[in-house]
């Protein structure tokens, strides 16, 4: 039986988050054709558990999607960096906060149609203040909710982001008892 074979690459264009490469491939059926391939370095997001069971959540402005979103803290994995030390890094630049204790609960591609962006969902409890100077130029507002209004945020539409959408319900599902 024939397989998926990609026939020629081409980059077009390379960024510091995101490449963009053209892939000519030959599907199973001999058909040829192209696909387009925005190439990531990994993420990490992160449920941020305080002791009082309130998840920390951040506001901000999203350029692609034109509008402020609610996500759970995350950000991409710098060369040479694992995902655990990652999810540190991003917590403490982000929201100010050094958690003790980091379990891994799952990973899973964003969009894996377009996208080979592999994302790494951590739970980080014991938190404490610890700040890193972040060199972005984000502007990140904090929010402090509990899991009930997050999980009604994400009924109303609230929270849209697809990341903060799953890390929560998998928290849910399968962590929190």
């Amino acid at each position: 039986m024939p397989e998926y074979r990609i026939l020629s690459s081409s980059q077009i264009y390379t960024g510091r988050t995101i490449s963009l490469r053209v892939d000519k491939v030959q599907l199973p059926s001999g058909k040829q054709t192209e696909r387009e391939v925005v190439e990531h370095h990994g993420a990490v997001a992160i449920i941020a558990l305080g002791s009082d069971g309130h998840v920390l959540l951040e506001k901000q402005f999203r350029h692609a999607a034109g509008k402020e979103l609610f996500e759970i803290p995350a950000g991409g994995i710098d060369r040479g960096e694992t995902p655990e030390e990652t999810a540190r890094r991003e917590l403490q630049e982000e929201v100010g906060l050094f958690p003790k204790k980091l379990e891994h609960l799952c990973s899973f591609y964003s969009a894996p149609g377009f996208t080979n962006e592999y994302l790494h969902l951590f739970l980080a409890t014991e938190l404490t203040p610890s700040r890193l100077v972040a060199d972005d130029t984000e502007e990140i507002s904090i929010v402090k909710m509990s899991l009930p209004e997050t999980v009604e945020m994400i009924r109303c539409g609230n929270i849209e982001d697809a990341k903060s959408i799953t890390g929560l319900l998998y928290y849910l599902k399968f962590k929190a008892a």
